[in-house]
């Protein structure tokens, strides 16, 4: 248990939780490797799992009629996957392919939703930095949109 508190504390994402708040989630936190080329999240499905990215990348990844996937965000060592268990329906909303070897911690998404709720301070700071990963992706997004297709700001 020290060792994925210790993993949480170091991870950018949870940096500044007190020893309270890192407790709580080490509780539902497991160690996941995952190969390169395996689906980490399928577009539709259900968004049980929240990711924390400790090595490795991966692809998010849109699908669209008549095209290849479009690779829209790659997400590396620090950053975190999903924001969709945190929102209502909990359903993926991209695909997520890792181009690499990971190593992730994943929290249950449940569970990390009933923490947030149980204590405000945790809710906010992961509603806080989860406000900061959607506006980045959106941004990302963007600019993937403009190099592709030449959309003007």
């Amino acid at each position: 248990m020290n060792e994925i508190r210790d993993a949480l504390a170091s991870h950018p994402f949870f940096s500044g939780l007190d020893e309270r708040g890192l407790a709580t989630l080490a509780a539902f936190t497991f160690v996941r490797d995952v190969p390169a080329g395996e689906w980490i999240a399928r577009t539709g499905a259900h968004a049980d799992v929240f990711h924390a990215v400790v090595h490795g990348r991966a692809g998010i990844e849109i699908h669209a009629a008549d095209r290849e996937p479009l690779v829209v965000a790659t997400v590396h060592t620090g950053e975190v996957i999903g924001w969709s268990w945190f929102m209502e329906p909990h359903r993926w909303h991209f695909d997520v392919i890792a181009l690499d070897a990971m190593r992730m911690l994943d929290l249950d998404a449940a569970q990390l939703r009933a923490a947030c709720a149980a204590d405000h301070e945790l809710g906010f700071h992961v509603a806080d930095q989860l406000t900061r990963v959607l506006a980045a992706r959106l941004e990302a997004t963007r600019h993937q949109l403009v190099d592709i297709y030449g959309i003007a700001r």
